[in-house]
């Protein structure tokens, strides 16, 4: 970026340990909650601590005031704003536009987060969207770069696109109580860094060895993006719904409510107590090597921010003894010993499963000894319109039957241990889970249907390193284009994602 902005060179520097603040706008676009939010913003700026302040986008999956609105106000201001850029509300053509009107507003820092699913709105439920995830819009965010001419099709093809540059961000939880859950996280995170992340926050939690394990997986893997742990000011009346599951991906110590609610019978209600407990928390991770931290709470005016602050600057040096003091872990919570592991357990046969991998091996694999006939046949039945509508039925009749096909026309199941995810998972995830599990459960039907990737990773050998080769490939976006058509066609004809006729040019040329 250029200039280099005051959080960018924060970041970066090894000397400055980086403070963000979390700001949520709400529903309207005025009003108290938006007065006292800039007054906020006027003392940070004038305190001179906090790097930037970030504004979230409809969190909880309720609409609220657009980041993008909030974070002119704060520029003004002369404080650097972090726009969170969620994907449950945009399709690829929004979040491009908005990448857009973000650079030319100067508003070229942004955290990018799939988001919660969203909820009840304007005569009910909102539909999802997630028409990208954020490995596919950290993707897009490097292509815009560099100078581009859009895809063949796009408004503007003629036209080259001038380089836009952000400082681009992603989120991890390593507070997950299950392998499959905690593993995923941490594959996903290599390929969020490997498509273009800059720096990386986590999820909120509350357990110091979950932190840490987060911090050394991030130093073992070589990822040497600045690590910013995420510390929230919970009230009493937050915590329970924390502690009830009621807020997707957050996991809440009973023990640490339980302490909570005896400190309300003091005098202040046990608001020191908490500020208290998260300076210390903020202490410890600055002692375990966090860049910085990001800071959220319930009613947290900037002089509640201000003690902690100051509590940090004094204290900093105490985190080992701190260490206990703060660390709240939730039972039966897996964790991580070290990159390379020993498989717990094998999967065991599963007789569909193998049925469907022999199937793909033996027609839809390239070396497969029925690939060639089915590509012929595919491609001689392509060119017949009536041929291909009773193709399509075809196709259409045994993948719903065996797999809640949605005939999305590019199919991935090979890529998902044959359960397929525009049918099993709410948010269509393709490139593995978001972060709103809760003990493998589903952020959407929480205590009823487990996560969609839990299931994946139940249906595979477990990993023996957490590597990005060990982990799934990454695949594109789909094509919308292609939803209602023949997956089989589009594969055979080298239209899907696998691009058959790149891979036989390719071979040919060798």
């Amino acid at each position: 970026m250029s200039p280099r902005s005051a959080l960018q060179s924060s970041l970066f520097d090894d000397q400055d340990f980086t403070i963000t603040f979390e700001l949520v706008p709400g529903r309207g676009s005025g009003g108290k909650r938006l007065d006292r939010i800039l007054r906020f913003a006027e003392a940070a700026k004038k305190d001179g601590r906090i790097k930037s302040l970030s504004i979230t986008d409809n969190p909880g999956g309720h609409p609220a005031l657009s980041p993008t609105g909030l974070g002119i106000d704060i520029q003004s201001i002369g404080i650097e704003p972090l726009l969170h850029f969620s994907l449950k509300d945009k399709n690829r053509n929004l979040a491009e536009s908005q990448l857009f009107e973000c650079h030319r507003l100067g508003l070229n820092s942004i955290l990018v987060l799939g988001g919660d699913y969203p909820r009840s709105g304007y005569h009910g439920q909102a539909l999802p969207v997630f028409d990208l995830d954020s490995t596919q819009l950290l993707s897009l965010i490097t292509r815009l770069r560099h100078p581009a001419t859009p895809d063949n099709g796009a408004a503007g093809d003629q036209m080259t696109l001038p380089a836009m540059d952000f400082l681009a961000g992603c989120v991890v939880s390593p507070f997950k109580a299950t392998e499959a859950e905690q593993v995923y996280q941490y594959w996903k995170l290599l390929a969020k860094a490997a498509c273009g992340a800059r720096f990386i926050i986590s999820q909120l939690g509350f357990d110091m060895d979950k932190y840490r394990e987060l911090k050394d997986f991030c130093d073992q893997s070589g990822l040497t993006l600045p690590l910013l742990g995420n510390i929230f000011i919970p009230t009493v009346a937050v915590a329970e719904i924390m502690a009830r599951g009621q807020v997707p991906g957050v996991m809440f110590s009973p023990v640490l409510l339980e302490r909570m609610r005896q400190e309300v019978i003091s005098a202040d209600r046990g608001k020191e107590a908490r500020l208290i407990r998260g300076a210390k928390m903020i202490c410890v991770l600055k002692g375990l090597g966090y860049a910085g931290v990001h800071i959220g709470g319930n009613n947290l005016d900037f002089a509640k921010t201000s003690f902690m602050l100051d509590y940090l600057e004094k204290n900093s040096s105490r985190w080992r003894e701190f260490y206990n003091e703060v660390h709240f872990p939730v039972k039966q919570t897996w964790y991580l010993s070290s990159l390379t592991r020993v498989p717990e357990k094998h999967p065991g046969w599963n007789p569909l499963k193998s049925l469907n991998r022999l199937s793909h091996n033996l027609i839809f694999s390239p070396d497969g000894p029925l690939f060639s006939p089915a590509q012929r046949l595919s491609r001689a039945v392509d060119k017949q319109k009536q041929a291909t509508g009773a193709y399509t039925l075809f196709e259409h009749f045994i993948k719903k039957m065996l797999f809640r096909c949605r005939m999305c026309g590019d199919c991935t199941l090979s890529e998902s241990s044959f359960l397929c995810p525009q049918s099993g998972c709410p948010k269509k995830m393709v490139n593995g889970p978001c972060g709103g599990s809760i003990n493998g459960f589903c952020e959407v039907y929480p205590d009823a249907r487990k996560c969609f990737w839990v299931r994946v990773y139940e249906q595979e050998q477990p990993p023996t390193t957490i590597t990005a080769e060990s982990g799934p490939a990454l695949l594109p976006p789909k094509d919308w284009s292609f939803a209602g058509s023949s997956s089989w066609l589009n594969y055979f004809c080298g239209r899907d994602h696998h691009k058959l006729d790149q891979v036989d040019t390719e071979k040919a040329d060798k």
